[in-house]
């Protein structure tokens, strides 16, 4: 076998082209993963812990359950609104617009996916008093707090 097979057929026989190799490899992975849509930023929106949340809601805050109606028949937090995303995305309900000064606790699931994109919509609208569940309904569940079933 000539020297110049053995390139062609082995591109990896000196350090170089390992060198180059791995450039490449990066440079397209890298090409390849920021076309992948991002999920939004959590942190550019106001959140609460568990217990800041209870601290809120005993004060008399709005509570919205920002996520489908099986889920909140389902379970959700004794107080809670139920205002699917969805909804909101379209238009605030009057009655919530006319409370913009009053604190409003907002979750989904987890906090992480609706609760945010809801608390974000909210926020943009003038809410200055609306937070994100961090952890939502799942946590306040582990937490052993009440909840409305059925």
């Amino acid at each position: 076998m000539q020297n110049w097979e053995k390139r062609v057929i082995n591109p990896l026989h000196n350090r170089r082209n390992v060198i180059a190799f791995l450039i490449g490899g990066a440079a397209l992975l890298q090409l390849a993963t920021s076309h992948k849509p991002t999920p939004p930023e959590v942190s550019d929106i106001p959140h609460l812990d568990l217990e800041k949340a209870k601290e809120w809601i005993a004060a008399g805050a709005i509570v919205l359950d920002v996520r489908g109606d099986e889920q909140f028949k389902f379970r959700h937090i004794p107080v809670a609104v139920l205002i699917p995303v969805d909804v909101l995305q379209t238009a605030i309900p009057a009655w919530l617009l006319a409370a913009k000064e009053k604190q409003i606790v907002v979750y989904c699931g987890d906090g992480v996916a609706h609760g945010p994109q809801a608390t974000r919509i909210l926020v943009k609208a003038g809410f200055q008093h609306a937070a994100n569940l961090t952890v939502g309904v799942e946590g306040w569940d582990k937490a052993g707090l009440p909840l409305t079933r059925g």
